[in-house]
């Protein structure tokens, strides 16, 4: 089933795949870019997106490409691993300094996406309509092409 990012999240950025984490979480946001669906998530313009990208060795057209054609996540795995083993190492390295690298950055991905309960929530209504309009600003001056004409 394909993502539709503009009713509900993707899966929390402490996920992950073949030890990576944030890999499942630009999965579903690819799969959503690519039929869009992606609501006010980015594809090509989030920084931690472009930090595992270039782990991986990968550009974001590259990475859309890879995800299109490949049904399952670990299919997507099986062809980064077979794309670059040393990106897929470099990717682990960097996925094991995530919370540590960029804890509030994440603290904000979580209120914004809903994954915190209970007294968060209201602070994440804050969050979340800040996010919506800064998102709507970032897309209307940097409008992401990577899925264009793949």
């Amino acid at each position: 089933m394909l993502p539709d990012l503009r009713n509900a999240p993707p899966r929390r950025w402490s996920e992950s795949l073949g030890q990576i984490r944030w890999l499942p979480r630009l999965i579903d946001k690819t799969r959503a870019a690519l039929c869009g669906n992606l609501g006010n998530y980015f594809f090509g313009q989030s920084p931690l997106d472009r930090e595992l990208l270039r782990r991986l060795g990968l550009r974001p057209r590259e990475f859309a490409r890879i995800v299109r054609d490949a049904p399952q996540d670990a299919d997507v795995l099986a062809a980064l691993q077979a794309r670059s083993p040393e990106g897929v190492r470099a990717a682990r390295a960097w996925s094991d300094t995530l919370r540590r690298r960029y804890w509030f950055f994440l603290f904000l991905v979580d209120l914004d996406d809903g994954y915190l309960t209970g007294g968060w929530q209201l602070l994440g209504v804050p969050v979340r309509w800040g996010s919506a309009v800064l998102a709507r600003a970032i897309k209307r001056l940097w409008p992401s092409r990577v899925v264009d004409g793949l």
